[in-house]
């Protein structure tokens, strides 16, 4: 296979790196982690780039109106090949990325944002996800702060960033992307979603994504930190309201498709649940689904993965062996059995879930599925989960359109469209190289699945029933042919070393506490 053979040539510097970094311990950690945004981590990262298409910008040169890939701040630019819609471009560059990803203060945090400017980020380039980047449109991104919000540290200033396939791209679909990190990080986690988020450009979507408060004090700045759950949710909904408000001012519009990674993925879900008639559909990866359940499995001692315990500890307040199952933070996070009570239309969900995932049970998402689906939720003593092949696709509803389904994978973990390389089973999340296509397959079927959530709600809106949408596809712009290029970032030497400690810890939660609990692209 082609793929696999360019992935494994381009490993050799990284995967060299991660070899000498075995013997490295959790208290080292950290020392790893300084490596990140130096120009050794940037070099490194260089070798992971895809080839990626750009659509061009335009410059006046010689007197005419100039296709040209931006490759630096000079001369002005323009959006249309009449060079008459003049836009702001500044280049972000290797070492720019790696030092501001690497930052925790300023990840995130609206800082140094020039109002309307878009750059090509480079982490949308490496090449780590479980379904290669080679080939996809490299979506041009802009910053801006969505919500200020007063805490008792200061002002906390939430950023969003937009992702599309043009400045100039009209017509698009609207998709709001949701980050992991056990509700306490925010690096590994977003950093995460630019694995992803080119394959829904690709689809024709402008992909928002934003940033929220965290619970824990390891990560963001003081003011955006230690904030109760409840403030957390707050912000996603914050951030779905901005999302409706101002798609049209991105060239998007009408009602958005949620995407979330584990926490991202339960803050989409409640997104849906809540507020069912502001979502087109969701896409789901390894979310936790259902609080009620968790606590149960840790007091009848069913659940005892140190890492989930610990998040569950900061997420409730008290040790998880201890909380009080009444609680109204309790029930309100208990999706399926919502789902299976309160009888709304919901909108179509497409899960992706590991079973052999030890920090979100793959019966977290089973339960969804069954809850939708009207089927008999399953006790907390019964074990389910299990996949029966490489990957079980489960329908969990025949009323939606399209139909909501789980994709449930054999020998998938947490992380599962993670797969450094799919050659050596410890560095692919997915499961190893046979999983992995399977992965794959479903990561395209999810984009798929977006696009026709996204334009059934579209044409339900607009009383049509045509199949078309309002959406476009992300070609459907002024913008010119496209060229391929390459970029580079710090999220594969992220990654690398969330695997490589992974391989040396006796247990996540090792590294979840060296690492400043950045267990998602973990959680």
């Amino acid at each position: 296979m082609k793929q696999n053979v360019n992935r494994t040539v381009r490993l050799g510097p990284v995967y060299l790196f991660v070899l000498f970094l075995l013997g490295v311990s959790p208290v080292h950690a950290q020392v790893v982690e300084d490596l990140l945004g130096t120009v050794l981590a940037c070099s490194l990262a260089d070798s992971e780039r895809a080839s990626m298409t750009v659509a061009p910008l335009y410059q006046v040169v010689d007197g005419q109106c100039t296709a040209v890939i931006p490759d630096g701040d000079a001369g002005s630019w323009f959006a249309d090949n009449q060079c008459e819609s003049p836009v702001t471009y500044t280049r972000t560059s290797m070492q720019d990325y790696c030092v501001a990803a690497s930052d925790r203060a300023r990840l995130g945090n609206g800082l140094n944002i020039r109002a309307d400017t878009w750059t090509l980020t480079p982490g949308n380039q490496i090449d780590f996800g479980a379904r290669s980047l080679e080939g996809v449109t490299q979506p041009y991104m802009q910053r801006l702060v969505y919500r200020q919000v007063q805490t008792p540290r200061g002002r906390c200033d939430l950023e969003m960033r937009v992702y599309k396939s043009h400045p100039a791209a009209t017509g698009q679909r609207s998709m709001m992307a949701l980050h992991g990190g056990s509700w306490t990080s925010r690096s590994f986690g977003f950093l995460g979603l630019e694995l992803t988020i080119p394959h829904y450009v690709q689809q024709g979507f402008v992909v928002y994504a934003p940033f929220y408060r965290l619970l824990d004090n390891t990560d963001s700045s003081a003011a955006c930190n230690q904030a109760d759950f409840v403030d957390i949710v707050d912000d996603a909904n914050a951030a779905l309201d901005w999302v409706l408000d101002n798609t049209a001012q991105y060239g998007s519009g009408g009602i958005p498709v949620l995407f979330g990674q584990s926490a991202g993925g339960h803050l989409a879900l409640s997104l849906s649940v809540n507020r069912p008639t502001s979502v087109s559909g969701a896409v789901l990866m390894y979310p936790p689904t259902d609080f009620s359940d968790f606590l149960m499995r840790v007091q009848s001692g069913a659940y005892t993965n140190p890492q989930g315990l610990s998040i569950l500890e900061r997420v409730v307040g008290v040790s998880p062996d201890q909380a009080n199952l009444s609680l109204s933070l309790v029930s309100e996070n208990s999706f399926p059995a919502r789902v299976a009570t309160e009888g709304a239309d919901w909108p179509a969900m497409f899960i992706m879930q590991g079973s052999a995932d030890a920090l979100v049970e793959a019966r977290q998402s089973v339960r969804l599925c069954d809850a939708l689906a009207n089927r008999p939720l399953s006790e907390v003593d019964q074990e389910v989960g299990q996949a029966n092949e490489l990957r079980d696709v489960i329908n969990c509803s025949t009323n939606t359109l399209p139909e909501s389904t789980l994709h449930l994978f054999q020998r998938a973990d947490h992380a599962l469209d993670v797969c450094i390389n799919p050659n050596v089973d410890e560095l692919c999340l997915s499961g190893g190289a046979a999983s992995r296509s399977l992965v794959s397959q479903s990561i395209s079927e999810a984009a798929r699945f977006s696009v026709e959530a996204y334009d059934t709600v579209a044409d339900s809106a607009a009383g049509t029933n045509n199949g078309t949408g309002t959406g476009a596809d992300s070609s459907n712009n002024d913008s010119g042919t496209g060229v391929t290029t390459g970029g580079g970032g710090v999220l594969g030497l992220n990654i690398v070393v969330l695997l490589l400690i992974r391989l040396t810890c006796a247990c996540v939660y090792s590294y979840q506490r060296a690492a400043k609990s950045c267990s998602d692209t973990t959680a």
